[in-house]
């Protein structure tokens, strides 16, 4: 019998296309969806690398981005039970971590700083006592708040008027004289000078008053799942790599910030310049967030200690590099 082989020859390669097609079939169903709320800051660039190096991906996530003008609107939206994984502000995680009766859990810090926590004021606004009996803005339950708390109380100024406004619309607010200063944090302060040169000015930025942070959270009950612990290791191993390139590929953070958001390189660079990129629970991070806790309590927005290990969920970092966990102090 004459055994006809490249018939057989093409017989094989349609059956190895099929098990690739299978394969590939397969892959891509095994790929884990994630919803991640962010926002336009470029205390994101490591998720943006993350994203255009498809660090992500190599981890098995498929990954949406949901962009927020704040964090503290986008855990608006995380409260109804949408995303898994939210990044926001500290005063926003904390009030949000009560409200949902501790169903909220930190995974990381991407950063923290106060220089890029600005007091952006009219050209006639040049020192703190001149916002006396002024209408000021900030994002009302955002670390701004505590900002402008912390800031007014240490200058003396009363009478100040504070309203609530988000982020996008304070530089217009400012240009147009609706308000006399605003209290956030960059690029926000950047683009009110980029539209009116010649009426703004950066009062202060937040150095002596607070440290503001960034940080990723997420639910305490998915993270508690199998899954949800699974899927969060995968996602701070990435974000660790995307952090990587972010500090050595300073064009290719320009060119996702101004593809995705339209910033330019100086906004991006002002940004990002005092950033502290520990992505640890330091000692820093346990003494600050125990000062925002001493003040919500004065303020009212706090009843009782504070248990910082209640908030924070170290199995994550834990488990990729163990120097990044200092063991959390008792409640304070």
């Amino acid at each position: 019998m004459k055994i006809d082989f490249r018939r057989w020859r093409k017989v094989l390669a349609v059956l190895v296309g099929a098990v690739c097609l299978c394969a590939g079939t397969a892959s891509a169903q095994d790929m884990k969806k994630v919803t991640v709320f962010i926002g336009p800051v470029p205390a994101y660039d490591a998720i943006w690398m993350a994203d255009a190096r498809g660090f992500y991906k190599a981890e098995g996530l498929d990954i949406t981005f949901r962009d927020f003008p704040s964090g503290t609107t986008a855990l608006q939206t995380f409260m109804t039970g949408q995303g898994e994984i939210v990044f926001n502000g500290d005063l926003p995680g904390v009030r949000h971590w009560i409200a949902s009766k501790k169903d909220y859990r930190l995974i990381t810090i991407t950063e923290r700083n106060a220089a890029s926590y600005v007091v952006a004021a009219r050209k006639e606004i040049t020192k703190p006592a001149d916002l006396a009996g002024k209408i000021v803005a900030t994002r009302v339950g955002s670390t701004g708040s505590w900002f402008v708390a912390e800031f007014l109380n240490k200058n003396k100024v009363s009478g100040v008027d504070v309203r609530n406004l988000d982020t996008q619309v304070l530089p217009t607010a400012l240009c147009q004289g609706d308000i006399a200063a605003f209290f956030i944090w960059e690029p926000f302060g950047s683009r009110a000078l980029q539209v009116c040169p010649d009426k703004a000015h950066i009062l202060s930025t937040a150095e002596g008053y607070v440290n503001g942070y960034t940080v990723a959270a997420a639910r305490a009950s998915w993270l508690a799942t199998p899954e949800g612990a699974d899927i969060a290791k995968r996602f701070l191993r990435a974000t660790l790599k995307g952090l990587d390139v972010a500090l050595s590929d300073r064009p290719a953070v320009h060119a996702y910030g101004k593809a995705r958001y339209g910033m330019t390189e100086d906004v991006i660079e002002t940004s990002a310049k005092p950033y502290v990129r520990s992505n640890a629970f330091d000692q820093v991070f346990y003494t600050d967030y125990c000062n925002l806790a001493a003040w919500m309590r004065s303020d009212k927005l706090m009843d009782g200690q504070f248990d910082i290990r209640e908030f924070i969920w170290t199995d994550g970092l834990a488990s990729i590099d163990p120097k990044r966990v200092r063991p959390p102090p008792p409640p304070c």
